[in-house]
């Protein structure tokens, strides 16, 4: 017996150092970062033979294959001992390295990195923003093993930003991720960025902030404290231990989710301006919605991650359309932006979808699963062509949110939704899909949403605003401009006033304006802008004249002007409501109807 107990703890011994062994460690060092180049040596331990190692060419939460390879150069390999390894790239982001025995496979290569957005790395003299997709490799056999992360800044660096263990310390330490996909989840900040530290539910966060700004750090943390808050209880808690946000505050805007943090880029003259200090708060939450929403409530089609291709879902509707429609919802909840302003931002969402003719061609489910293809490469047919999943995404689940919520008198409404799949889908590690959205809202509801599925999420149908809104005593104010209307889009360039898109089915459509077509005058006047002021004098009905120049040709195209589109000007409370219309209201924005102002 003890001769066996003795050769079964050998042999434990012997997997977890084999396993310890296939372990991966990174060195990242950036010597010179004016030249925006990072310098990586991997290091696969317990390699044997031949081995293969990759570059992503996506990564998740962005969905467009970006050929992250086309930025490696000086790939090379040795053994420990030093000698040369033979190396033989495959493909586009793959390298076979022919292994020296048991030894272990040492590879060093240079990635340039100057393309500043949240889902690519940066480099320059002032700081580093590395998505490890687009920097660190990964052994092809082992993407389940430990990864390893050194760092050595440059002398004039002190500080490391990341949601990896060690969280959030000084100097250069040795970073461990349990996986690939977790340390690709794991965004760093270097440089000497501003760190704001707080604690909000007995959790630590940590705001770092590149850039010269006009910020406060006591108000940064009252609003962030709020947001958190709110977006908590809607789920019963925190998923994390610790968060990180990274914030580049610059020029751009946009950000890119994360487990355990977000890369936000924002204009750094935001936090003095109301407009755009909300508009920073809408961002902020919104990657912070997505901590449950896409982080751990995911699609199926990207239950585990493919590298090296496109991993498509029908489900972005939800992840990202959801998500947009709660991060001004909280907003709202926490007294950010009022009730009036929470209802115009529902009415640009309609507008901005109603002025779209494609969605009379693509379903909210077909936007999700070409987006690999069409959402991130816009051309000026787009707009005829395509929506968007954000957009309509948004305007689906706030009329379900609404007929949830007049259907149960207030009791559920999509926040049980969003708390049923994190019970039944992320706490379980299961990838659910459309129809699982479905089921669930049916269950708490005891709706039969067939038909809303079929006709607004697989269909093309026109969304039932006046219906779902009436529910909740809210209608909507349209009104038709009898103004000119060619439906065309002008822009100066140059000195030229050129036409960028023509709205299908819209006078300019049916004549024969063509995009590219420089506008010179319209019945013989001149046109000098983009908005020519003799449009002005026309109303709907009259027939003109636009000269274009096309290919160096001149033509006179004449056309009919038209009415401008429909637009929701306004939502406002009705005047007389029932009591179920109140609580509908009331359930829904979680303010009474009587606090309502009515025009």
């Amino acid at each position: 017996m003890i001769h066996n107990t003795i050769k079964t703890i050998t042999l434990i011994l012997l997997i977890a150092a084999g396993v310890h062994a296939r372990s991966v460690h990174y060195k990242l060092s950036m010597p010179e970062p004016q030249t925006h180049l990072y310098q990586v040596e991997m290091r696969l331990d317990g390699s044997k033979g031949t081995e293969i190692v990759a570059m992503p060419v996506w990564t998740p939460g962005s969905y467009l294959v970006r050929e992250y390879a086309k930025n490696v150069q000086d790939f090379t390999a040795q053994s420990q001992d030093g000698s040369e390894l033979n190396v033989t790239k495959i493909d586009k982001n793959h390298w076979k390295v022919r292994g020296k025995g048991s030894q272990d496979i040492i590879i060093k290569y240079q990635v340039y990195a100057f393309e500043h957005t949240v889902r690519t790395s940066y480099l320059n003299s002032d700081h580093g923003l590395v998505v490890p997709a687009s920097v660190l490799m990964y052994w092809e056999k082992n993407q389940k093993r430990e990864h390893h992360l050194k760092i050595d800044l440059p002398e004039a660096w002190s500080t490391i930003s990341t949601s990896m263990e060690p969280f959030n310390k000084p100097g250069n330490v040795d970073f461990v991720a349990s996986n690939y996909d977790e340390l690709v989840d794991s965004p760093l900040e270097l440089g000497n960025q501003h760190i704001i530290e707080f604690e909000v539910l007995g959790k630590p966060h940590i705001l770092a902030l590149y850039g010269a700004s006009n910020y406060t750090d006591s108000t940064l943390i009252e609003d962030f404290t709020r947001i958190i808050e709110a977006e908590a209880k809607v789920y019963g808690g925190l998923p994390y231990e610790h968060y990180t946000f990274i914030f580049h505050l610059e020029e751009s805007y946009g950000g890119l989710e994360h487990s355990g943090s977000s890369v936000n880029f924002i204009n750094r003259w935001s936090f003095n301006n109301e407009k755009r200090y909300k508009r920073f708060l809408s961002l902020v939450a919104h990657e912070f919605f997505h901590l449950w929403n896409v982080k751990r409530i995911y699609p199926k089609g990207i239950a585990s991650f493919d590298y090296d291709q496109e991993n498509y879902l029908e489900e972005l509707w939800v992840a990202e359309g959801f998500t947009s429609y709660y991060d001004e919802l909280i907003l709202q909840r926490i007294g950010l932006v009022d009730k009036e302003g929470y209802l115009k931002v529902i009415a640009k969402e309609i507008n901005s979808l109603e002025s779209r003719p494609g969605r009379l061609h693509q379903a909210v489910s077909e936007s999700s699963w070409d987006t690999w293809i069409k959402f991130y490469r816009k051309n000026e047919h787009s707009r005829n062509s395509t929506i968007s999943y954000y957009n309509k995404g948004h305007l689906l689940g706030l009329l379900l949110d609404l007929k949830l919520n007049a259907a149960t008198q207030g009791k559920n409404g999509l926040d049980q939704v969003m708390k049923n799949l994190y019970r039944d889908f992320a706490l379980k590690n299961k990838g659910y899909t459309s129809n699982d959205v479905k089921r669930v809202a049916e269950k708490i509801s005891g709706l039969n949403l067939n038909k809303f599925f079929r006709d607004y999420v697989f269909g093309v149908e026109p969304l039932p605003y006046q219906e779902v809104f009436e529910l909740a005593g809210v209608a909507l104010d349209s009104s038709t401009e009898k103004s000119a209307y060619l439906g065309a889009t002008f822009k100066n360039s140059s000195g030229k006033v050129v036409i960028t898109n023509v709205a299908e089915d819209s006078p300019a459509w049916i004549a024969g304006l063509n995009v590219k077509d420089e506008l010179l005058a319209i019945d013989g006047f001149r046109a000098k802008s983009a908005t020519p002021t003799y449009l002005g004098e026309k109303v709907p009905g009259d027939r003109i004249i636009c000269t274009v120049s096309r290919n160096g040709i001149l033509r006179d195209i004449h056309l009919t002007v038209g009415y401008k589109p429909i637009r929701i000007e306004s939502l406002k409370q009705i005047d007389e409501p029932m009591d179920s219309q109140k609580l509908v209201f009331e359930s829904w924005l979680g303010v009474p109807w009587e606090e309502a102002e009515t025009e």
